[in-house]
């Protein structure tokens, strides 16, 4: 099967829940707001949410948001997932080029299925996130860095750095000489300083273990700091013509030095990545982790391209580790090459017990998780089963099938068949086909994942009661639902829940039995809550 045919029928398999599921009411309506603000206001490279300063994130991802906007007025969730997928297919294609050497078109289509169907590299496809666009630009610079190590380790050895048959790939060194710095700051454009970290620490370190750091000026010289200089100070020029030195401040400091040193959001011990791992990776990290041990133990990692993998993918667990702020989805950018770093190692390691067992513990969850999903339904008699179940388009046993099937194929194949590859194709297509089914669910949970129902109910009842007001209590991205209801949503205290009049107020279910005050509140208007999802909508007229 051709390339672009199979990038097609994961497209395809994805393409669904791009075009039906709805924005979650936390990061991805923030983003949403924060550009309707921009474009209101005429800000390109200050960004505000609801008049207090974001300088978290740098303005590229912003942009396109802006632009999908400005386009089609209104913000389509299938445009800004674009911005994942194709990021994602052209990380898939620059790691199959690069590993073309090592692995056979139906290795290649091993390690495209595996690392596609990995939790955390599937996720920000379908999340919106600026993740997987940064880990796009990450694996170009990587890739161009070690076109240039090889194409100076060949020409060095073979005398022909003058000769006529080096000119196409001399002009090329040209070029990357250039687009080395060029991928390395769209990284820090995109996502903020591990966009810039993580490849020059992986560069300087590979250099330094293979005892060529005093090599380090033909990568990393002038031209590549003049870049990264100019573009960099250009940015921050603007910056501060448009948001001020206090924002630009916070942008260089606050949300770098400190958030590294002592994080104010998502701060985590030591080894997290170490305990993480096992489900970011999932359903692969028990088949990684065994390889890439194995191939240690039998010094299989005698490549120069393996060793490199190794190198980046060591050193940005480290950096990771030793930052504040800790997330799963930071370590996207290493999944790529943990994953076809295996791959190269699996034909030398197919016929290993670990190997084997580390494909087959998947496939024996799936064939259990089918089996439970039955036993279940029926003791539990739907009752205690989660809305999200009784909303799917077909009884959640269909589903769990499509995973048993894969899994009861998957133990074939390894079992029977020997096949190691197609055990894994089996899992991975099996993965593939829940995501496609599933998707087709998403119009009857949508009230579940989003607010845009809610909202538009919340606007009826309000024209209907001549409610004029809409406020929030009790959790923090309520005033970003003013995307999907146009106007300001006001932020409540306690006290002023007693008396309240004329408001649309949205709370979290969760805190109606919790709060005294809002239990207070609410007594007596029990029949006019509406539910969706976590959330409750409360007429106050």
């Amino acid at each position: 099967m051709k390339q672009w045919m199979r990038y097609l029928l994961i497209f395809l398999a994805l393409l669904p829940i791009l075009i039906l599921r709805d924005f979650t009411p936390d990061n991805e309506l923030k983003y949403l707001s924060i550009a309707d603000e921009a474009i209101a206001n005429g800000n390109i490279f200050a960004f505000f949410n609801h008049g207090v300063p974001y300088a978290d994130k740098p303005p590229l991802y912003l942009w396109a948001i802006m632009l999908g906007k400005v386009l089609f007025g209104k913000h389509l969730m299938f445009f800004i997932s674009l911005l994942s997928v194709i990021p994602a297919f052209i990380t898939l294609w620059v790691m199959g080029n690069w590993c073309q050497r090592y692995l056979s078109r139906s290795k290649t289509i091993n390690a495209e299925l595996m690392l596609v169907t990995s939790i955390y590299f599937i996720a920000p496809i379908i999340v919106l996130r600026m993740d997987m666009l940064m880990t796009m630009f990450i694996t170009l610079s990587l890739y161009t860095f070690y076109r240039m190590y090889m194409y100076n380790h060949v020409t060095e050895g073979s005398g022909k750095r003058s000769g006529s048959n080096c000119i196409p790939e001399s002009r090329r060194y040209a070029r990357w000489r250039w687009l080395l710095p060029l991928y390395i700051f769209m990284a820090l454009f995109t996502k903020g300083p591990i966009g810039i970290l993580m490849p020059l620490l992986s560069i300087t370190l590979f250099l330094a273990v293979s005892g060529e750091i005093r090599s380090i000026g033909k990568y990393l010289g002038w031209r590549c700091w003049l870049l990264l200089g100019t573009l960099s100070a250009a940015w921050f020029t603007c910056v501060y013509l448009d948001g001020g030195a206090d924002y630009l401040n916070n942008l260089l400091f606050n949300q770098t030095v400190n958030r590294a040193v002592d994080a104010f959001h998502h701060k985590k011990p030591f080894y997290f990545y170490g305990v993480s791992y096992w489900f970011s990776l999932a359903p692969w990290s028990l088949l990684a982790f065994a390889t890439i041990l194995l191939g240690f133990t039998k010094k299989l990692i005698n490549t120069t391209l393996l060793k490199f993998f190794t190198v980046i993918v060591a050193s940005t667990v480290i950096m990771l580790s030793m930052i504040s702020s800790k997330l799963e989805i930071y370590m996207l950018p290493c999944f790529p090459f943990i994953i076809y770093g295996t791959a190269i190692l699996l034909p030398q390691l197919k016929n290993n017990k670990w190997v084997k067992i580390s494909v087959m513990v998947p496939a024996i969850i799936f064939i259990i998780a089918f089996a439970g999903s039955i036993v279940a339904v029926r003791v539990l008699d739907n009752i205690s089963l989660p809305d999200i179940v009784h909303n799917l388009w077909a009884p959640i046993e269909f589903y769990t099938a499509i995973l048993g099937a894969g899994g009861i194929c998957a133990l074939y194949f390894v079992l029977k068949r020997k096949s190691i590859e197609n055990g894994i194709n089996s899992i991975a297509i099996s993965m593939l086909l829940l995501v496609f089914a599933f998707s087709f669910s998403i119009p009857k949970i949508n009230h579940i994942i989003g607010l845009k129902e809610g909202c538009r109910r919340a606007m009826e009842v309000a024209a209907e009661k001549k409610i004029n007001n809409y406020a929030y209590y009790q959790f923090k991205t309520g005033d970003n639902l003013d995307v999907y209801l146009g106007k300001q949503v006001r932020l409540l205290d306690g006290e002023e829940l007693e008396g309240l009049k004329g408001t649309m107020l949205f709370v979290k279910k969760k805190y109606i039995a919790r709060d005294t005050l809002l239990g207070n509140a609410v007594t007596g208007k029990e029949n006019q809550i509406m539910e969706y999802g976590e959330y409750a909508i409360i007429p106050f007229e």
